[in-house]
C-alpha cells in the first residue's frame, strides 16, 4: 500500500473512531431510520466528545498526532 493510501486510510479510521464517540456521547445524533447524522444542540456533550476522543488517543485507540485528532474531532463536530 502506498504512503498516500495508508494515510487516507488512518484518516478514514479516525473519522469515523470520532463520529462513533460524538454519537456515542451526545454530541451527535443518529437517526437509525435514515441513517443520518444530526448535530446536537448539547453543549456539554460537545465538551465530553472532545474529552473522550482525546483520553481514546492517549490510550492509542485513535492513531495520529495531537493536531490530527483535534482537527478530525473539530470537522467531525463543526462541519
Amino acid at each position: 500500500m502506498s504512503i498516500v493510501k495508508r494515510h487516507l486510510a488512518e484518516h478514514e479510521e479516525r473519522l469515523a473512531l470520532v463520529e462513533e464517540i460524538c454519537i456515542d456521547k451526545g454530541a451527535l445524533v443518529l437517526d437509525i431510520a435514515t441513517d443520518e447524522v444530526y448535530f446536537s444542540a448539547d453543549d456539554a456533550a460537545y465538551k465530553s466528545a472532545y474529552v473522550t476522543v482525546f483520553q481514546a488517543w492517549a490510550k492509542g485507540t485513535i492513531k495520529g498526532t495531537a493536531e490530527q485528532i483535534f482537527e478530525a474531532t473539530k470537522s467531525i463536530l463543526e462541519d
